[in-house]
């Protein structure tokens, strides 16, 4: 009997599980048009990482990114902090560490990672705490 309600249980919670969307800060359960929506987005961020990384194809990776801006800005869906950490708004180019991007460690203030981007000399802070 105690075999029973265990998968009962078991069979419950995987009923009531709905995809989690990777971009939202807080994975809030969203539609499926927003499901697939996020998908898409994901799809053209890995894509211009390695469009950059194994191709070497700058352009290919602006145009990926810009392209990834427009879909953000049409619906109100917030970006991971990975996506935003790794992308530079001035030129559109995503920021890879060593490659495109040069990260520090700065402890003048307060500790805080400061990201230079290689192309446009965009600079990024951001606090550790």
């Amino acid at each position: 009997m105690d075999c029973s309600k265990n998968s009962m249980i078991k069979k419950k919670n995987l009923t009531k599980a709905k995809p989690k969307i990777e971009l939202t800060s807080k994975c809030i359960d969203k539609s499926p048009q927003d499901f697939l929506f996020v998908n898409h987005v994901n799809y053209l961020n890995k894509l211009s990482f390695t469009n950059l990384n194994e191709f070497n194809h700058e352009e290919m990776c602006r145009s990926n990114q810009q392209t990834v801006v427009k879909l953000i800005n049409k619906k109100p869906i917030k970006l991971s902090s990975e996506l935003k950490y790794f992308h530079c708004k001035k030129c559109d180019m995503m920021l890879i560490p060593g490659q495109t991007s040069r990260i520090r460690v700065k402890s003048k203030r307060q500790k805080h990672i400061v990201s230079t981007c290689l192309n446009c000399g965009e600079i990024k802070r951001y606090n550790l705490q």
